[in-house]
């Protein structure tokens, strides 16, 4: 008998799964195909191969390994239980049925009411069908919902978000991206994407994505201040003969009703979508509208995996940094896959005309080559792929309960794909990697922005002559429905005589001037093109949408201060008493030197803009002192963009006064004296009698302060978002002089406080909000309506702390913002000096207060009442 064979033989095994492969080829060419292709993709399956007898041979092995991944599946998973009114439920049924009639789900959808039930709670909500394409609801069950949560409930951060079966974001590809991001340390805005079991009207609907839509609560969740989130639309497209498709587009902000009715964010919008159609329109670069190192991180993370489809014009996501007045890219839609031949392809950013124009400006593609290089520093050490490894098993665990099929990611061709770009795909594993396949998606070779008519409408005043032109640009006719005025004392001018004739149709192209009254300030129209929703738009006296946003100087002429001593990389103020009567933006990467003793004075709405770091170098006995002019109501302030992290400021015994914070177009900052990023380094700051919202605002800041004296506080003292560090050995006096004025306000901080007075303030001495962790200790609290707060997820812990005259409560650990949750409070060494202190410490039911090793017993608390009544605030506008 021979041990060898002279042909190949064919095993058990192998037969086996040749006739599965061949019984698999068979269905898929039945008329039954879709049936079958659904049932595939809804348990997960994705190809990984070209070549059809390798996808059969993969889908046999896939089913074989299904019953044991479906068996060892972490079902461990938050239920959300949805019941929809059978009525309701008809009419997301019409809306699939017409979705499958035409190709897609309609525009105009059926919102509906619903109730979601999650541990014990009952959350009223509205639901529609979410998505546009059919994959969104080609499965029986698993339909792509959208959800919004009323009364201001949440649930994971979110008070809106979508329900969407896995396979619609090609299951863990979103997480991959995100946690790529975050392990690489670029700080992009990210919706929160997790798997949750679903059941709806009691029918079980498996294992589903749980994704945060688009809003301010993500916003919040990121560690950004309330902003607002743009968008493009397609607003006309034509081809010409040699297929060059030109697309015009129409920036517009998600939730614009929301925003228009909010005085602050209806200004940023004005903003944001004037930047954005300047880029479209390649009237600004890029790095004159986008935040640089955000832009290179994301598109450098989209080309190491291939992620073109984050790239097209209708999935960009972009929030406006109302204090950078820049765009930030958000993670939307990435679409990335495991199957090797689509992911590995040369840069997608170089095919896509928004990101080509974006890669045309010299700084966005420095920091793109910087961050490449700091992804690959990170796959050189090996963790970030270990850690991607590790978190990617744990998710497909999470979703095998209902799609058994999918398969993990091989996160190696990562360390591939950064080679071959790093080496422009010219040596042996990268020459048969190719651009994008064109059959992907159609490409646009230009485009321009169609601009919303009220950033080309204005209200302008000169020579006597007031008046406000109104253009429509749009392809539809406006409709204006009323017009009314503000003056300078904020009292409302009806404007009969123009209002009589209205409403009124301002056809396309066309334009309507209306004359006014010369006191008036600001003016308000409410319109909308037809067939859509009116809001109320604000226009002010001469002042365009970009008429100034915080930007270097490229020229600066100082000659007519010659006490400013200009050399290479710095200015420098020599000891002296100077008066400035210009508002002064500095040119790019400057650092302000102001030597001890110097005396500066600044005429009204005359301040400075340093774009680098600021070396305030007072001396106890030489301090600097830095005011309004005699004859002046107050100045503008100082505001320092530290660009580069590694820079910082620093300030030591300087005296500010009489400052507000710079009223400039529609940029208007909070604070007097106003940093944003960078480290700052503060001994012996004196702020008193400002006039802006905050006396002190540090935004991204490390932190490093002592003896920080504010006094005389128009609102809020010292308000630090995002930051990190120390205050010691401070005091705040006399704050919230109009009301609503906290001693210190952090939000997504962390801090630790010792050694420092209040003394009279208005509202909260110390008020920790939206995650943050404070260390309080040895600290005084006197003559305040409020001690310590802690809110919204925050956590303060301290010692050694004493109260006296506290007119409501001493401590106080609640939830006003449900999408953070409920908060934390633990304090030792607790001396209250009031009579019946007992009763000034509260917790809402759901967050701790621990006081001297005693647990406080928790409460219902209406925080809305707190707002509307004790804690009501009045700022300054």
């Amino acid at each position: 008998m021979r041990l060898d064979s002279t042909h190949a033989r064919t095993s058990k095994a192998e037969k086996l799964a040749l006739i599965g492969a061949l019984c698999v080829i068979v269905i898929l060419l039945l008329p039954s195909v879709n049936m079958v292709k659904t049932l595939l993709i809804q348990s997960g399956f994705v190809s990984l191969h070209q070549d059809s007898k390798e996808k059969a041979m993969q889908l046999v092995s896939d089913v074989v390994r299904a019953p044991l991944n479906w068996a060892m599946a972490d079902s461990d998973l938050p239920l959300l239980k949805i019941d929809i009114k059978y009525q309701d439920w008809l009419l997301l049924e019409k809306d699939r049925d017409t979705a499958f009639t035409h190709g897609q789900i309609p525009e105009q959808r059926s919102e509906v009411a619903g109730s979601v039930f999650f541990e014990n709670k009952k959350l009223k909500a509205t639901i529609r069908l979410q998505g546009d394409m059919l994959d969104h609801v080609a499965a029986f069950n698993r339909w792509s919902l959208r959800v919004e949560l009323k009364q201001k409930q949440a649930l994971f951060s979110a008070r809106r978000f979508s329900l969407l079966s896995s396979n619609v974001r090609i299951h863990q590809g979103p997480m991959l991206f995100s946690e790529t991001l975050k392990l690489a340390g670029f700080d992009i805005i990210t919706p929160t994407y997790r798997p949750v079991k679903v059941v709806i009207n009691g029918q079980n609907w498996g294992v589903m994505m749980f994704e945060q839509a688009f809003s301010q609560d993500m916003l919040a969740t990121n560690n950004r201040t309330e902003g607002m989130i743009v968008r493009l639309d397609l607003h006309q497209q034509t081809a010409s003969e040699n297929l060059q498709l030109q697309r015009v587009l129409k920036p517009r902000v998600i939730q614009r009703n929301t925003v228009l009715k909010n005085a602050s964010l209806s200004k940023q919008r004005q903003i944001a979508l004037a930047l954005l159609s300047d880029f479209l329109d390649g009237r600004r670069t890029a790095s004159d509208v986008f935040d640089v190192k955000r832009l290179g991180q994301y598109l450098a993370t989209v080309d190491v995996w291939g992620a073109w489809h984050a790239l097209t014009w209708n999935n960009w996501r972009w929030y406006y940094n109302p204090h950078t007045a820049k765009l930030e890219p958000i993670q939307s839609d990435v679409a990335v896959t495991p199957a090797e031949h689509h992911w590995l392809m040369q840069p997608p950013s170089n095919d896509f005309l928004i990101s080509k124009q974006m890669l045309a400006d010299p700084r966005v593609k420095h920091a793109y080559n910087q961050a490449l290089q700091t992804l690959k520093r990170q796959f050189s050490r090996g963790e970030l792929l270990a850690k991607l490894s590790e978190r990617q098993q744990r998710f497909i665990q999470r979703i095998h309960a209902s799609a058994p099929l999918v398969n993990t990611f091989n996160l190696a061709l990562l360390e591939k794909q950064l080679h071959c770009i790093e080496n422009g795909y010219l040596d042996e594993p990268c020459q048969n990697i190719q651009p994008m396949d064109s059959a992907l998606h159609r490409h646009m070779t230009s485009m321009v922005a169609q601009r919303s008519w009220d950033l080309v409408s204005g209200f302008t005043k000169s020579s006597g002559i007031s008046e406000v032109t109104i253009r429509n640009p749009d392809s539809q006719s406006l409709e204006i429905k009323g017009i009314s005025g503000v003056n300078k004392f904020d009292l409302q001018f009806p404007l009969e005589n123009i209002n009589a004739q209205l409403p009124v149709m301002l056809t396309a192209g066309s334009e309507l001037t209306f004359s006014l009254p010369q006191e008036l300030t600001q003016v308000e129209v409410t319109a909308g093109l037809s067939g859509k929703k009116k809001a109320r738009f604000t226009f002010i006296e001469n002042i365009q949408p970009l008429s100034f946003i915080p930007r270097p100087t490229q020229h600066l002429n100082l000659k007519k201060y010659p006490f400013i001593e200009v050399a290479e990389g710095h200015w420098k103020i020599k000891t002296g008493h100077w008066t400035i009567d210009d508002y002064i933006v500095s040119t790019d990467d400057i650092d302000l030197v102001i030597d001890a003793g110097t005396h500066l004075t600044f005429t009204e709405g005359s301040g400075l803009m340093i774009f680098g770091g600021v070396m305030l170098k007072g001396e106890l006995e030489a301090p600097i002192v830095i005011t309004r002019a005699e004859n002046a109501s107050y100045w503008a302030g100082i505001s320092v963009f530290n660009k580069n992290s590694r820079l910082g400021s620093s300030i030591t015994h300087t005296q500010l006064s009489h400052a507000s914070s710079p009223k400039l177009g529609l940029w208007q900052p909070r604070g007097s004296a106003y940093f944003i990023g960078g480290k700052v380094n503060i001994d012996g700051l004196k702020i008193s009698d400002n006039y802006s919202e905050d006396a002190l605002n540090i935004i991204n800041g490390d932190v490093t302060i002592s003896r920080l004296s504010i006094r005389n506080a128009l609102s809020d003292a010292f308000d630090c978002d995002f930051c990190t560090g120390s205050v010691s050995n401070s005091a705040f006096n006399d704050v919230g002089a109009r009301s609503g004025g906290d001693g210190i306000d952090v939000s997504g901080s962390n801090l630790k406080i010792s050694g420092t007075h209040f003394t009279n303030i208005r509202d909260k001495a110390i008020s920790a909000g939206e995650r943050s962790q404070l260390a309080v200790y040895d600290s005084q609290f006197s003559r305040v309506n409020f001690a310590l707060v802690a809110k919204d997820d925050s956590t303060i812990v301290g010692s050694k702390l004493t109260v006296m005259d506290v007119n409501h409560y001493a401590l106080m650990s609640y939830s006003k913002k449900p999408y953070f949750g409920p908060a934390k409070m633990d304090i030792s060494e607790f001396t209250c000096k009031d009579v019946g202190c007992g009763q000034k410490m509260v917790s809402q039911i759901g967050s701790m207060l621990s006081v001297n090793d005693k647990q406080i017993t928790p409460q219902p608390l209406s925080v809305k009442g707190l707002y509307q009544t004790v804690m009501k605030s009045d700022k300054p506008k």
